[in-house]
């Protein structure tokens, strides 16, 4: 009789195992006790096939024998529900090339119900299904690991941590197959070290398409029961990414502050000159016979306006203050960013296509909150369509729709891949590695739901990506009054000019005077006082500088007029090229005067003092 013939026709199960470990026989008696077929223990190590024994007697049975080749028996309950209630003993033996040899089967006594064998099994059982409920049920990833890392059990949230499907697929590997190279030395010193005490690492888990994971983990040795037994340490962990990378994130924000706080300093120093040079540009093309000449000062005068609009706009994106909720022009909005981007939109060889309509009516929401959400759109634009590596275009759109207005930017770029157009609002979520932060569409999202409107992405036939965002509108069309040059003043006013800077000064001076106005200048406070104390001085309007030296500020000439009782200090305008620190708005505010800020035009100027000299 053949021998596969002889172990199937055996009341016994047979297995035999090779010195690596690997099954390399296994009777049909042994696949039924077990109830696992041959075809899926035959070529696989005995760990990966019955991980739940590593760590138990089992592995210091068959260990104990593979030393010393003495024969040995172990009881064990039957796995097969057939079997239920049932236990089997098994028989190893070392045999020929170092092979172990397993004889298992059923103890010839059957515990009946009623025996007490059979209540402490059953017990048993129990106790082992609640611990093992109670191991899925934590809400952290657990795993059961051996001493040398290769892991025995997963929980559910550890399957996912190792971005496996299940975790039978994981037993009998090792956790260091998903820890950096330049870790695993400190994660094998941790293993060791928790067979003594508790350790507490930090190690990074490479999970698949989720990139790296930071966790925080507690190693604890969980069988301690017998010193001369094969310990098994629980790794019990917590996902702290997002608390990493939200720590990022306030360095980052720390670094802004700063950021705006520098930004207000060398915003005033710009605008200052800006001023200047906006002033005598524009009173050049006024009065200028040579049409090249009057073209030279209209092309100087339009980019100091300009460079001024940009220096105003990182002014309004680093300032911190309510939220308000007012008519805003959608295409001032736009300008706006586009002139910010104008560089990064050459570099990266973008065209901008703008359609909006003259009669658009305004939409309601916060200024600067809606010119961040139009900037993180032009700026995820302008990467997609660079990461491809062609010049491309950004079309921007905006149409009315039933109360509200729909605004779209279209790029061309490559789109997005569907799983990274489910999770694109996610906190955190990029596809731009370590050059996006993955917060842009998060708070665009919400910056938009704030007010009341709607915001969502979509890919475009063709290549490219859409994002859209659904804003209310204002209820009733305001006409825009098309923009032209200054109108003479309608009646002679007398304007006291208050600024430390000479250029300043004389351009205002000029300006003023070509509006048909009389003018007179002081540099700091104590000559404004000196000029306003003068019993036949009487200005209409006093044009004061926010700041006018190290000691000084336009607010104190403003409190000593409000002091005198006279109602002088309503002929005050502010003037500034500065508006972004807490303390100079909340003066401001409190004020409740009328601010230029600086540069700015003929038409802004007779505008505001035709207002104050009433």
């Amino acid at each position: 009789m053949e021998t596969r013939m002889l172990l199937d026709n055996l009341d016994i199960g047979v297995v035999a195992i090779a010195p690596d470990w690997t099954v390399v026989e296994w009777s049909a008696p042994a696949a039924r006790i077990a109830g696992l077929p041959a075809d899926q223990v035959l070529g696989k190590g005995f760990w990966v096939a019955f991980p739940t024994a590593k760590g138990t007697h089992v592995e210091q049975t068959l260990q104990d024998v593979m030393f010393d080749g003495k024969p040995r028996a172990y009881l064990t309950p039957s796995p097969a529900p057939e079997f239920k209630g049932k236990v089997f003993e098994t028989h190893v033996t070392r045999g020929p090339r170092n092979h172990l040899f397993l004889a298992f089967r059923e103890m010839r006594a059957e515990l009946s119900p009623e025996s007490q064998a059979s209540h402490i099994l059953t017990a048993f059982e129990h106790e082992r299904r609640f611990y093992r409920q109670l191991f899925d049920a934590l809400p952290s990833p657990a795993l059961v690991l051996s001493l040398d890392g290769q892991i025995l059990e997963a929980n559910p949230q550890a399957t996912e941590l190792l971005g496996a499907v299940q975790s039978d697929t994981l037993r009998g590997r090792q956790l260091a197959d998903w820890t950096p190279t330049a870790e695993r030395s400190a994660f094998a010193t941790a293993l060791r070290e928790a067979m003594r005490q508790r350790q507490r690492i930090r190690v990074s888990i490479e999970s698949g398409s989720e990139g790296t994971r930071e966790v925080e983990a507690v190693i604890e040795n969980v069988d301690l029961t017998d010193p001369k037994g094969i310990p098994r340490l629980l790794f019990l962990a917590v996902d702290v990414s997002q608390e990493v990378l939200l720590q990022r994130k306030l360095v980052q924000a720390d670094r802004l502050s700063q950021l705006g706080a520098l930004v207000s300093g060398v915003a005033h120093e710009l605008n200052n000159p800006l001023a200047a040079i906006a002033a005598f540009a524009e009173l050049l093309t006024v009065d200028a016979k040579d049409s090249h000449l009057r073209e030279s000062a209209d092309i100087i005068h339009a980019e100091a306006m300009r460079a001024g609009r940009v220096v105003q706009t990182l002014l309004d994106f680093a300032r911190q203050r309510p939220r308000v909720h007012e008519p805003v022009d959608l295409q001032d909005v736009v300008e706006r960013v586009l002139a910010l981007q104008r560089s990064a939109l050459k570099r990266a060889r973008v065209k901008t296509v703008v359609t909006m309509a003259n009669d658009l009516p305004a939409v309601i929401g916060d200024p600067q909150e809606l010119q961040q959400v139009v900037l993180n759109a032009v700026v995820n634009g302008i990467d997609a369509i660079e990461a491809g590596g062609r010049p491309g275009t950004i079309t921007i759109e905006a149409r009315r729709t039933d109360g509200h207005i729909s605004f779209t930017v279209d790029d061309t770029g490559p789109g997005l891949s569907p799983e990274a157009l489910e999770r694109v609002f996610e906190p955190f979520f990029t596809t731009k590695g370590d050059r996006g932060t993955g917060l842009g569409l998060t708070i665009s999202r919400g910056l938009v739901k704030a007010v009341g409107g709607r915001l969502w992405l979509q890919n475009l036939e063709g290549g490219g990506a859409r994002l859209t965002a659904e804003l209310p509108a204002e209820a009733v069309a305001k006409e825009r009054e098309p923009r032209s040059g200054f109108q003479p003043a309608g009646r002679l006013l007398s304007v006291l000019i208050v600024d430390d800077e000479a250029s300043v000064r004389r351009g205002m001076t000029l300006m003023a005077e070509r509006l048909g106005h009389e003018v007179r200048t002081v540099s700091d406070l104590k000559t404004a006082l000196a000029s306003l104390r003068d019993p036949g001085a009487r200005y209409d309007a006093l044009l004061v500088d926010v700041h006018l030296d190290e000691a000084h500020t336009g607010f104190d000439l403003f409190e000593e007029l409000l002091q005198e009782g006279r109602g002088r200090e309503r002929h005050v305008v502010f003037t500034t090229g500065d508006s972004v620190s807490a303390k100079t708005r909340d003066r401001l505010q409190r004020s409740e005067r009328p601010v230029l800020k600086k540069p700015f035009n003929l038409e802004e100027l007779r505008e505001m003092l035709e207002r104050v000299a009433g």
